[in-house]
């Protein structure tokens, strides 16, 4: 028997509570934590999956280096060392605009204010891109125009609408809202609401629609 610990996920902006039963320093067996206020116990096959993906065999868990035909292990400090040995020199030869750093964003991407932007800061590079650039770029326009500041995100408050249009969001499958399938669930079945899907496809979550366009 492992030991439970409590965690929340990183998979989707959500963070849903988690508990995780650790063995031998690897996660045996997970659950939805309901003693988390937010999720109450809610958790998706994302969350639940979570021991596979920190443990698959083929995750990668030290730096490699291309020789010739094959990759070596190296070090941590090798790696750090060469690389950025190697982004001085561009720097030098072709100036900071000629480096462009491409990392996370949204939850778990925290890391790219104190890491991402600090480093482009040092190299003179105005080139920043993240995973935000192109699946939330509409949004962060949006929140741009309301309340004058691109970094100030807003949330939807879906849980407390009357009508609700899903356009080409799968959240049964996919999550991406609090609880995500009691909220499609509670849609459905209250005769005062209205759920709308716009979806090429009849998806999970269209399934459950009052109106699928």
């Amino acid at each position: 028997m492992g030991e439970w610990k409590h965690t929340s996920c990183i998979l989707c902006a959500q963070n849903c509570g988690l508990e995780t039963e650790i063995e031998d320093n690897r996660i045996i067996n997970v659950r939805g934590d309901k003693s988390n206020p937010r999720s109450q116990g809610y958790c998706c096959r994302k969350g639940l999956s979570l021991a596979r993906y920190e443990h698959h065999a083929d995750r990668l868990a030290y730096p490699l280096k291309k020789v010739g035909d094959h990759h070596e292990r190296i070090s941590w400090e090798q790696a750090i060392d060469e690389i950025f040995e190697k982004l001085l020199q561009i720097k030098e030869k072709h100036g900071g605009e000629a480096i462009s750093y491409m990392g996370g964003g949204s939850v778990g991407g925290q890391m790219e204010v104190a890491m991402g932007l600090k480093l482009n800061n040092a190299l003179s590079s105005r080139n920043y891109y993240s995973s935000l650039t192109q699946e939330f770029s509409n949004v962060y326009w949006v929140d741009g125009r309301i309340v004058g500041k691109q970094g100030i995100a807003s949330q939807p408050d879906t849980h407390h609408c009357d009508t609700l249009v899903a356009w080409g969001w799968n959240g049964w499958m996919s999550n991406q809202e609090p609880q995500a399938r009691t909220l499609i669930l509670s849609l459905h079945n209250d005769p005062n609401k209205h759920f709308i899907v716009i979806d090429p496809r009849v998806s999970e979550t269209a399934e459950h629609a009052d109106i699928h366009l």
